[in-house]
């Protein structure tokens, strides 16, 4: 009969029912698991039914990193996000204006003050393709379009000139770095430093509640 192993206190603490823990070298690791009867036989195996991490003394369970199902997508949100918050106002105006097509036109003009042009690339590598998920990047733009996106571009300069001033060139320098991460269609913001906090704070960004709001 195999000798039964006896594994420290601190690791027996996290063995429920359904778990079994392996230890290779001076590491632990927790497995959840079940049992089988081989059929034909008096004997029952345990079944692995997955991973649930590595226990250690100082941090006990260190639960496993889950397996993301596809490949994580990354958007520039931080300028983008900035100036719509300052910008609401146009928004409201244009879908007066353009109806069907503001936002649209709203989207674009945002890219075209941040990068000096628009494309595909950069409507779906942005925020706006999240915020703005009803709109449909074209192949060509309408006159009607082209010169909506002339006048939004005009207003958002005006807008963000009058507000943000000399700070213009700070922030334009500091909240590209603001990443919007995408997984298994869950979102995660990437860190925020203290510069981007106080900024904005000082422009009333609320980050956390407003983010995924429509």
């Amino acid at each position: 009969m195999p000798k039964k192993v006896e594994y420290p206190e601190w690791v027996m603490t996290h063995k429920k029912k359904g778990t079994y823990i392996n230890r290779v070298g001076d590491k632990y690791y927790l497995y959840a698991a079940h049992s089988e009867r081989i059929k034909g036989t008096g004997k029952v195996r345990r079944v692995c039914d997955g991973y649930i991490g590595r226990i250690t003394q100082e941090d006990g369970l260190i639960p496993a990193r889950p397996k993301l199902k596809s490949p994580p997508v990354s958007y520039e949100i931080g300028l983008s996000y900035f100036i719509m918050s300052l910008t609401e106002n146009i928004l409201s105006g244009l879908r007066k204006s353009y109806r069907k097509n503001a936002d649209l036109i709203y989207s674009c003009s945002i890219l075209s003050f941040i990068y000096g042009k628009t494309s595909l690339d950069l409507f779906y590598g942005s925020y706006l393709s999240v915020r703005f998920d009803n709109v449909s990047y074209p192949d060509k733009f309408t006159d009607s379009q082209s010169s909506g996106i002339e006048r939004g571009i005009r207003m958002i300069s005006d807008t963000v000139k009058n507000i943000l001033g000399d700070e213009a060139e700070i922030i334009a320098r500091l909240f590209p770095d603001v990443r919007l991460i995408k997984a298994d269609n869950y979102f995660y913001l990437c860190g925020l430093n203290e510069d981007i906090l106080t900024l904005s704070k000082k422009y009333s960004l609320e980050w956390e509640e407003q983010l995924w709001q429509k």
